[in-house]
């Protein structure tokens, strides 16, 4: 796979999900196993803005060379960010928030994670156009 294609398919998860969290935050919420309140609802929102400006970073890098000087960074961002989420959401599953549906989450996040520390190395081994 090329680093384009991952930050395509980094967009579109990212994308779909910002979202789901704008428009159907409580039925994203019930999916999940849990309920909104309104204060919920106002979170879950924000959550889906900030996934539409990640989907925003990697949509304007997918025709960026792989030797781009700003590429390990926005990896090795993008690895502590799906650490957090990873370590966040199997942290609420294994105190009983949420349903069997929240560890699609995890595998996710946990596979976006191992991509971009396997694109940091492509990146650092990738020479100048």
């Amino acid at each position: 796979m090329k680093l384009s294609t991952f930050a395509i398919i980094i967009t579109i998860l990212a994308g779909a999900f910002g979202l789901a969290f704008i428009f159907i935050p409580a039925q994203v919420a019930t999916f999940y196993g849990s309920s909104l309140d309104t204060g919920g609802l106002w979170v879950s929102r924000y959550f889906g803005g900030a996934l539409l400006f990640l989907a925003m970073i990697f949509w304007s890098y997918s025709s960026v060379s792989p030797a781009a000087k700003s590429w390990p960074k926005l990896l090795i961002f993008s690895i502590i960010y799906d650490v957090i989420q990873l370590t966040l959401t199997t942290i609420a599953l294994l105190s009983g928030v949420g349903n069997s549906n929240g560890w699609s989450t995890v595998v996710l996040y946990a596979v976006l994670a191992i991509g971009s520390f396997y694109f940091l190395g492509v990146c650092k081994k990738a020479t100048p156009y």
